[in-house]
């Protein structure tokens, strides 16, 4: 009985050992196949994490590439000037055909003169730029990199928003106020330019109140004065300067443009490419040439001594005694609306002698007596 006792509970020990390692090896199995699944999951998800991953670096480069190369290709003034860029330029032609300009074509000089572009930096403003700009590029089929070498988009000047951008009116009359100091003038008591002083007695720095009905010109008047402040800086011989809407305003082709600067007499202040059929004075020079589409044109280069009503100075070419004369005169006289002060004043022979410099004898590079001011000129297809 002992026997069969024993051999009984070794039967059912043998049996409870069997049953617990068929659990384990269950358990064993069911684990296995649980860690199979979740490693199967996770590999699932790892391959969708990273194809999303890849994704979103590849979109996240493209954006943050864009971004950098716009911020590479933009320049900033400083509150003294110097160069300027806007990121109008940074889009400029991004799928241009690459082919030669229209100069080249025809056996043209290429235009290689530094350009401003007149920019107060408002909505409209940038859109007039964007367009100015994409019309330069399809009429003069330079190539961007070309154009953004070229192109400075320099500060305008919005007399409204004074005293928050003074500072680019006291760049432009900087050397204006330092003339004038040394004739014994002070800039409050000149003509037009004394508005920035007569502001500064204002409660709140703005511009004088029996001045803002013409606020307009007044900041036209002072964002010219920056653009030939900046040019003298920079030591040109030689600057085309665009106001904003300037490019839809020339009607020399600009296939024709670096001939006419190149072809200035060696007195030439001021070369105006706009006024299209306005007679200006006597015809100077010229030539056969193109259109910006190949047609065949005839260029004339004109004298501008004659008074004509027109106004605008959206398109012109100074010369370095253009900014020295025009310093000098205004530090001695003051100044007027820019564009009529220049163009019907400053380049024809006015009936106030105060306009053609006569007594001052200080100032002897500036042709006294009857002779303008200014020795202008217009270049046009118009005969």
């Amino acid at each position: 009985m002992e026997t069969f006792t024993q051999g009984a509970r070794k039967a059912r020990a043998t049996d409870a050992l069997m049953r617990d390692e068929n659990e384990v090896a269950q358990r064993i199995r069911k684990d296995r196949f649980k860690t199979v699944v979740v490693l199967l999951t996770l590999g699932v998800f790892a391959a969708a994490f990273l194809m999303l991953s890849t994704t979103n670096v590849v979109a996240s480069l493209g954006v943050r590439g864009g971004a950098v190369n716009a911020l590479g290709r933009t320049l900033r003034t400083g509150r003294q000037g110097g160069r300027a860029r806007s990121g109008v330029l940074a889009g400029l032609g991004s799928s241009l055909e690459r082919g030669r300009s229209v100069m080249a074509r025809f056996g043209t000089p290429e235009l290689n003169t530094p350009i401003f572009f007149v920019s107060v930096g408002t909505t409209d403003d940038e859109t007039q730029m964007k367009d100015s700009l994409e019309r330069m590029r399809v009429r003069t089929g330079l190539e961007p990199e070309t154009l953004k070498r070229l192109v400075t988009v320099s500060k305008g000047v919005d007399a409204t928003a004074w005293p928050d951008n003074t500072h680019l009116v006291e760049y432009a009359v900087k050397d204006i106020r330092t003339l004038a100091a040394q004739h014994g003038n002070v800039l409050a008591e000149l003509p037009w330019v004394q508005i920035i002083e007569l502001s500064k007695q204002t409660q709140d720095g703005r511009l004088p109140v029996e001045w803002r009905r013409l606020a307009h010109h007044v900041g036209c008047m002072y964002a010219h004065l920056f653009q030939w402040q900046l040019v003298k800086e920079q030591k040109l011989k030689k600057a085309l300067i665009f106001e904003s809407d300037g490019v839809q305003q020339t009607d020399l082709p600009f296939a024709e443009a670096q001939k006419a600067i190149d072809r200035l007499p060696e007195d030439a202040d001021l070369l105006l490419f706009s006024f299209g059929n306005t007679p200006g004075g006597d015809l100077v020079d010229q030539w056969k040439g193109h259109g910006d589409d190949g047609t065949p044109v005839d260029v004339h280069l004109y004298k501008w001594n004659k008074w004509n009503a027109v106004a605008g100075l959206q398109s012109y070419v100074i010369t370095d005694n253009f900014v020295r004369k025009v310093q000098e005169y205004i530090s001695h006289k003051g100044a007027d609306m820019i564009d009529a002060w220049l163009l019907g004043k400053m380049c024809v022979v006015g009936k106030d002698k105060d306009w053609n410099m006569r007594g001052l004898g200080e100032t002897q590079f500036m042709p006294p007596g009857s002779k303008p001011i200014l020795n202008c000129y217009h270049a046009t297809t118009w005969s």
